[in-house]
């Protein structure tokens, strides 16, 4: 099979598989739920189920570990931890002084709804699909990212009923998207700082009564552009001060030649 080939179809196969697998979620999980007697791994085994086929497409097509092809290697979780606790200050700060903690809230969804969204999310939006129109299909960093974004924000649409609600959860989404994207290339596709930002971001949502989607009061919003300033500012002058060259530049925009 040519190499063109085998980029664009067997990763659009995974996800097929994939978007089965999660369109059955609370089906298979259910199924899941008398043997594991635990909800959380039964959530926790359904997304393992949906991403093993993007994973060994992964290694198909890089023909090569695929934690450290998709940034998870264990040597950039302290830079992803530290990094992402810097840029949620502002959203803490908030949620501390101006709301109160949601005590509506159960333990193990808000584990699951953080902690793994966080992680799977990021894998497959990011680490994967943005990562093989990037990275190996070679698009520049706005069609790479315009496409990701769109199916990430489209799978968020479950949140809102009114019109205006729905594109305001549209835009929010992708939004945030496209920052993981930008920070997953900038700091050199360490994934690890878009998982526990993205995994941080949600907690603070949902743990202190802020809103029930994602789009928010007018507060709650400010405090989230400013968590994306720092954290864009904070990147920016970091390679600055170090003389690192942006990765996302003129050149980079629509075609990506970077040698992996």
């Amino acid at each position: 099979m040519k190499r063109s080939i085998k980029l664009i179809l067997i990763p659009i196969l995974a996800y097929l598989i994939y978007s089965f697998v999660m369109y059955h979620f609370e089906k298979i999980m259910h199924f899941f739920n008398p043997y594991t007697h635990f909800p959380l791994l039964s959530y926790f085994l359904v997304y393992i189920m949906a991403v093993v086929p993007l994973m060994i497409s992964l290694y198909m097509i890089s023909e090569k570990n695929m934690i450290n092809t998709l940034g998870l290697n264990i040597n950039g979780l302290k830079k992803g931890i530290l990094l992402s606790f810097l840029f949620i200050l502002p959203m803490v700060l908030y949620a501390l002084f101006f709301s109160r903690i949601n005590t509506n809230t159960d333990p193990a969804n808000l584990f699951a709804k953080s902690a793994f969204a966080g992680l799977f999310e990021e894998v497959i939006y990011r680490g994967f699909i943005f990562g093989i129109l990037f990275r190996y299909l070679k698009m520049g960093f706005i069609p790479a990212v315009v496409i990701a974004s769109v199916i990430f924000a489209s799978g968020h649409l479950y949140q809102g009923t009114l019109l205006i609600d729905l594109f305001q959860i549209f835009i929010l989404t992708f939004l945030g998207s496209v920052l993981y994207a930008w920070l997953y290339t900038e700091w050199n596709f360490n994934l690890w700082i878009p998982v526990v930002l993205h995994s941080l971001m949600n907690l603070v949502w949902m743990l202190f009564d802020l809103d029930h989607t994602v789009i928010g009061s007018s507060g709650a919003n400010i405090c989230r552009f400013l968590t994306v300033a720092l954290a864009i500012i904070y990147t920016v002058r970091f390679k600055r001060k170090n003389n690192i060259p942006l990765s996302v530049h003129k050149q980079s925009l629509w075609t990506f030649k970077a040698i992996l």
